[in-house]
């Protein structure tokens, strides 16, 4: 593997086996992590802070190892539940004023913590054999199941 980029100086922890990305390394991948609100905002000013050179961090962010770690590390901020609900309540909030985007989106997350419930007939007929008024009285006796059970 290509050496050019700080790819030297990996180290490998003794007792777990683990590798271990190098400092400046590490430096970067904190930086890359932290978003929009970064500062310095930009890889070249990054590079010169940490008296890097700009190709550099290109080739280090190509690395597989580099690029394993980023996936993880990220993975773990972007599942945090708090950063989570942070995006559904700015989502109910545009769906409440009325975005009709925001309120799909809304209902197709709130859809996978919704109970699934079965409708079963003790009917032969296929339901799509039924009438308009057959099909309308059982979803109405379903809605009034689900209001006692929520009431209750």
């Amino acid at each position: 593997m290509a050496q050019n980029g700080g790819g030297k100086g990996w180290i490998t922890d003794p007792e777990t086996g683990i590798a271990k990305m190098p400092r400046h390394w590490e430096l970067l991948l904190e930086w890359l992590l932290m978003g929009p609100d970064r500062q310095p905002k930009y890889q070249q000013d990054f590079a010169a802070e940490h008296e890097m050179h700009a190709d550099s961090i290109r080739r280090i962010k190509r690395d597989p190892r580099f690029i394993k770690e980023w996936d993880r590390r990220a993975s773990e901020l972007n599942i945090n539940p708090e950063r989570v609900q942070s995006v559904i309540d700015a989502l109910w909030a545009a769906a409440a004023g009325g975005d009709v985007k925001a309120a799909s989106l809304y209902l197709q997350y709130i859809d996978k913590f919704t109970p699934r419930r079965k409708m079963i007939l003790d009917d032969e007929r296929d339901v799509a054999g039924y009438s308009n008024e057959e099909l309308a009285e059982a979803l109405e006796a379903e809605v009034i199941g689900l209001r006692m059970v929520e009431s209750a």
